[in-house]
């Protein structure tokens, strides 16, 4: 149990990171094309600003929705007994996808999260969904030639 809680919230770490990083890039870009000139300085100090502030906000839409999206990839793989990894990562991908969906269609504003605003940016938020499913399928059930590999 305790290696499916550690690979859980490595994955919820792991995609609410990239996340803050794609959707802080997003939010430059469009400063930017408004002809702000935007430095590395100001890049780092944006991208750090909001991995403490923006972080676990996206963290804590990935819990329930990683939570929902694992046990159904999970039910699927033991059902149909193919591919299980491929399960994880679509569920992830998918369950984000959908939890963007729902959260926008909820949320005052047109949308709660700004890279979700172009196509790209929803793809591009909702892969780091496939990336945590791919984080805890690896963590919580590793083939057995990933366990031989050596670390850096």
């Amino acid at each position: 149990m305790a290696r499916i809680m550690i690979a859980f919230a490595l994955a919820v770490i792991g995609a609410a990171l990239v996340a803050t990083v794609i959707q802080t890039q997003f939010n430059l870009a469009a400063l930017v094309a408004l002809s702000v000139p935007i430095d590395l300085t100001v890049r780092m100090h944006a991208i750090s600003h909001d991995l403490l502030h923006f972080g676990p906000i996206i963290a804590l839409i990935f819990i329930p929705t990683f939570a929902i999206a694992f046990v159904v990839a999970y039910w699927l793989s033991v059902k149909l007994k193919v591919a299980e990894r491929w399960w994880f990562i679509l569920a992830g991908g998918v369950g984000l996808a959908v939890a963007f969906t729902l959260i926008d269609s909820l949320a005052p504003m047109p949308t709660l999260i700004a890279a979700n605003r172009t196509l790209l940016g929803f793809i591009l938020m909702s892969s780091c969904g496939a990336f945590g499913g791919w984080i805890f399928d690896r963590l919580w059930h590793p083939r057995p030639q990933e366990l031989l590999e050596e670390l850096p």
